[in-house]
């Protein structure tokens, strides 16, 4: 280290040998899950239209293996540090408003927590950037200087290039109780990979109505410079509409939101991507939450990558790029090595938490029952334990009036008929539970499944029709409705849905709809294929950021039985 530089220091940031943490080299890999439209397959050093889930270091890590140098600009909008648990809002067709946990931004030991969580993505993202790529890294200022210390160390202080501060907009209300000055600003960071070879297009905003020179000649330029203070100046104050850089998350009634509680504007984004970045190159944001980095880019005709840990921010963005018209997008996911990873990571306190959200205590019972709730028995399916038809038969016959099975894993021989005379006949009540991604969130974990929280749900009963070239999903139940969210009971079946489709094995896309009826939810199509029902799954979206996946087994006088997911 030269004399002139200061470094940030952190528990764990150097190993027991002194040695920088190294940074993580499991080997996971990207898989495609759903693809609308028929993207070409990927060239190398550059990668299509992809909307990603799961845990963005991972992701990062994928990326830089199988497209290193390929990004042209990464923006990131990561956790403040705020300690708090956000939340994602959701209007049913009532009107009624769903809240559900978004994301934590709580982090073990504070600020240094933080920091050791940004610092490997940082370190990837810059392996990431191409040689004129550019970062954009958006903080408040509780943690804004700690971040700028890292970024100086990680790109170089010589890459810095600006500290943008975008005042938020206008201040009233409970902000102004404040006995201080009243916090109206974030920063954004701006660094390249190098200090000087980066793509800028220099950019304007409008004169005001009846600007002059001071002599009363006309301009000379196509507008005022933009400085490194957004939404103050005169001109900037002026802009309304979509071009408005006030805060959405102040507007009352901008078209824009989503319910995601740290959406941003479009404006914000478009005034970034159109500076730092060309037609055709590729924007990467590791922190997509609703996904507005990617509706941005392509609406400037950029490539994207985005990413989020969420199934409902992945469901949020993958339905807003499809209506911003993106003909060809994939969604892809991590392999099995993320859950791997997690699951190690948790422990022994992975059964423990399963346990809790069925609020089921310990219990060696009959047939591989572990717990019970009251007279209510619990079997457990653990990660890489396929629930199958045999496993369900023996539990079915515990003697007991009702078994929740709540599981990972279920098999994709599992058919519709064979669940129905496994739950209807005699012997146990069988409920499947399928364990959410929210199981590793403490705050999803917070609220146990049979109280409305949603880190586990009910696979629902299904019944779908094929009838002259459309299908129609003709019925939804769930056994369990008394455990929904309180806004969803009494509304159970398709209220609980956002939309479904019908997905090749492979991953395409064949039919989609959001469409809702009285007879249920219905798809317009040609007439399917004969024979191609094993090769298609019904997927379901629910409002609560679930998917659901059933495999269609086979059609018999035109009703289609459904397996579990494969």
């Amino acid at each position: 280290m030269n004399d002139d530089q200061v470094e940030l220091r952190w528990p764990g940031k150097y190993g027991p040998d002194g040695m920088r943490a190294a940074l993580p080299n499991t080997g996971v890999g990207l898989r495609e899950r759903e693809r609308f439209g028929d993207p070409p397959t990927d060239e190398p050093g550059q990668p299509g239209p992809s909307v990603v889930l799961g845990d963005n270091l991972l992701v990062l890590e994928a990326l830089v293996r199988a497209h290193p140098g390929s990004a042209d600009l990464v923006y990131i909008d990561p956790p403040f540090a705020t300690g708090n648990a956000f939340a994602l809002a959701r209007k049913l067709p009532d009107a009624t408003e769903l809240r559900l946990p978004a994301f934590d931004d709580a982090w073990t030991d504070g600020v240094a927590g933080f920091l050791r969580m940004l610092d490997p993505r940082l370190r990837l993202i810059h392996q990431l950037l191409g040689p004129r790529g550019s970062l954009y890294v958006h903080v408040d200022p509780t943690v804004g200087h700690a971040v700028k210390l890292l970024l100086d160390e990680i790109f170089g202080r010589a890459s810095f290039q600006r500290e943008i501060v975008w005042r938020i907009g206008w201040v009233s209300g409970f902000k102004t109780r404040a006995k201080n000055w009243i916090r109206n600003h974030d920063l954004i960071f701006f660094y390249t990979k190098h200090p000087s070879e980066f793509t800028f297009n220099k950019s304007w905003v409008p004169h005001p109505a009846g600007y002059q020179r001071r002599e009363g000649a006309p301009a000379k330029s196509p507008g005022i410079a933009i400085d490194d203070v957004w939404n103050a100046g005169s001109a900037e104050l002026e802009l309304t509409g979509r071009e408005s850089l006030d805060s959405i998350q102040i507007k009352s009634f901008s078209r824009e939101k989503t319910g995601w509680a740290t959406q941003k504007n479009e404006s914000l984004l478009r005034r970034i991507l159109a500076a730092s970045s060309n037609p055709g190159d590729l924007v990467v944001d590791v922190f997509a939450g609703s996904g507005t980095t990617g509706v941005v880019a392509h609406e400037l005709g950029r490539r994207f990558v985005i990413a989020d840990h969420s199934e409902s921010a992945v469901q949020i963005a993958r339905d807003r790029l499809l209506e911003a018209g993106v003909e060809q997008l994939r969604v892809l996911e991590l392999d099995g090595l993320e859950r791997s990873r997690a699951v190690a990571q948790a422990g022994a306190n992975l059964v423990e938490w399963m346990l809790a959200q069925l609020e089921a205590e310990p219990w060696a019972g009959p047939a591989g029952i572990v717990a019970r709730r009251g007279e209510v028995g619990v079997a457990l399916g653990l990660p890489g334990e396929i629930l199958d038809a045999a496993r369900l038969a023996s539990l079915r016959a515990s003697g007991l009036a009702s078994v929740e099975v709540l599981g990972f894993d279920w098999a994709d021989e599992l058919d519709q008929a064979e669940l129905g005379e496994l739950g209807e006949g005699e012997g146990s009540e069988l409920v499947r539970l399928q364990v959410g991604r929210g199981i590793w969130q403490a705050s999803v974990r917070a609220t146990p499944w049979t109280r409305g929280g949603v880190g586990v749900w009910e696979r629902p009963r299904v019944r779908v029709a094929l009838e002259a070239g459309r299908v129609q999903l003709r019925a939804l139940s769930l056994r369990r409705p008394e455990c929904l969210p309180e806004p969803l009971r009494g509304h159970e079946g398709f209220a609980t849905l956002l939309g479904w489709s019908l997905v090749e094995r492979e991953g395409q896309v064949r039919f989609a709809t959001r469409r809702r009826r009285r007879e249920g939810l219905v798809l317009e199509s040609a007439a399917l294929p004969e024979g191609s029902l094993a090769q298609l799954r019904l997927v379901l979206d629910d409002v609560r950021g679930h998917r659901c996946v059933l495999g269609l087994a086979r059609a018999t006088n035109s009703r289609v039985a459904l397996t579990s997911p494969p």
